[in-house]
């Protein structure tokens, strides 16, 4: 009998350490899916939107794929410019950030092609 009372209290002391467990932190991949403003304002296109699946949509010209890297501190959209004036034979635009870090709900980043560093914010819906 005495054995069966230590198996119940390992049995609870498991379970209550289980509960004490602090939750599981989201991946890069699911923290970037949403819809973020560069001017932060969350009221224009001016931003990007990602989504679950992998598509994303940048400014309101830009219509592509993202992925991140590094854990996270690395983003890459390769899109392509869907406006009317477009012209269809040109090829995609590669967009990266580096340097990325995730502070509550906004990004610092900065963009590889000229350096700019950047900050967004993260917004409920798309503005678009």
């Amino acid at each position: 009998m005495r054995w069966f009372a230590v198996g119940v209290a390992l049995s609870f002391a498991g379970v209550a350490h289980a509960n004490m467990l602090p939750p599981q932190t989201t991946t890069p991949h699911t923290f970037f899916a949403g819809v973020w403003s560069f001017d932060r304002t969350c009221a224009s296109g001016d931003g990007m939107v990602l989504k679950g699946d992998g598509k994303a949509s940048y400014d309101e010209w830009g219509s592509g794929l993202w992925a991140s890297a590094e854990d996270g501190a690395r983003l890459v959209l390769i899109v392509e410019d869907i406006t009317e004036e477009a012209d269809r034979k040109t090829q995609a635009q590669l967009i990266e950030f580096r340097d990325v870090v995730r502070i509550g709900a906004e990004l610092m980043m900065t963009r590889a092609s000229d350096g700019a560093k950047m900050r967004a914010k993260r917004c409920l819906k798309a503005a678009r």
